[in-house]
């Protein structure tokens, strides 16, 4: 077929092309909020207050749960996250560490309490401090200052967009931090500040930087401080669920102990193997 002029129509070279099957229309981010909102109550309600699991058998369904939301939130929005990861790292990183220091003095000003000796005290140093911080890290700090960063399209550009991007950040993780907490029992009778001041400083790194990975930093800090000197839970009450003589704690700690294990290794293949393949594969990296 041949136009009036006698020249063949254009027709798009095969690269140019997309694929209805590849078309895929994105979730608001509002329903992200929603969502991990109510999924953050469900998982401590129902695995502590209705199930009663076992502390560490609770933790690795937790942390099961929380990596698959967190990486499947992350492959919707990976192209608008790029550069998040990459916004004032070191700084974040500073100010995660002294927003740590701060929290780690607040534990160590309260008074002890006692641990199990041997092995079990340094699994839970591990799992308990450094495993479950970053985890609640990456839940009630790192997904909501993403989320923000999504809702405002990437733009921080301005004394006034800095601003509006700090308190969206702080909005969102007390929003979580709120969902989560009242999912465990010992905190809907009880004051729930301590977990909230302890967000806004876990979130300064966000708020200051723009970058939240400041974050593991503050929070596995506080975690591992919690473990080392409030291993039973103590004032603060950093380590929920709260094993009294009316929890039934279902599950044995060393069976715990060993899928815990097992669980860490794991997730450290799945990591190696995921870090070769963007190494290899210029694609996964946005290199073309």
């Amino acid at each position: 077929m041949r136009t009036l002029h006698g020249s063949r129509p254009a027709v798009p070279a095969p690269s140019e092309v997309t694929p209805v099957s590849r078309v895929r229309s994105t979730p608001s981010p509002w329903l992200w909020v929603v969502g991990g909102a109510v999924l953050f109550f469900a998982v401590p309600f129902i695995g502590t207050d209705l199930v009663g699991l076992q502390p560490d058998l609770f933790y690795l369904g937790y942390f099961t749960i929380a990596l698959a939301w967190f990486a499947a939130f992350v492959a919707t929005y990976r192209a608008q996250l790029r550069e998040l990861w990459r916004l004032n790292v070191w700084w974040s990183l500073a100010v995660g560490a002294v927003a740590g220091v701060a929290v780690a003095m607040i534990v160590f000003s309260s008074a002890p309490t006692g641990h199990p000796d041997g092995w079990q005290w340094w699994f839970e140093i591990g799992w308990r401090g450094v495993v479950y911080g970053i985890v609640d890290a990456l839940t009630l700090f790192v997904f909501p200052a993403a989320l923000a960063y999504v809702l405002m399209h990437g733009d921080r550009t301005g004394a006034k967009r800095k601003i509006g991007y700090g308190g969206l950040v702080l909005a969102l993780s007390l929003v979580m931090s709120t969902s989560y907490h009242l999912g465990y029992a010992e905190y809907r009778d009880a004051d729930l500040r301590s977990p909230l001041i302890g967000s806004v400083l876990a979130d300064s790194s966000a708020v200051l930087t723009g970058n939240p990975l400041g974050a593991f930093v503050t929070h596995g800090t506080a975690h591992v401080s919690a473990v080392v000197h409030q291993e039973e839970g103590g004032p603060t009450q950093m380590l929920p669920p709260k094993v009294t003589g009316d929890y039934p704690s279902r599950g044995d700690s060393d069976l715990a102990a060993g899928l815990a294990a097992l669980w860490l290794l794991g997730a450290a293949g799945a990591l190696t193997v995921l870090v070769r393949r963007r190494r290899t594969n210029p694609l996964a990296t946005g290199r073309r």
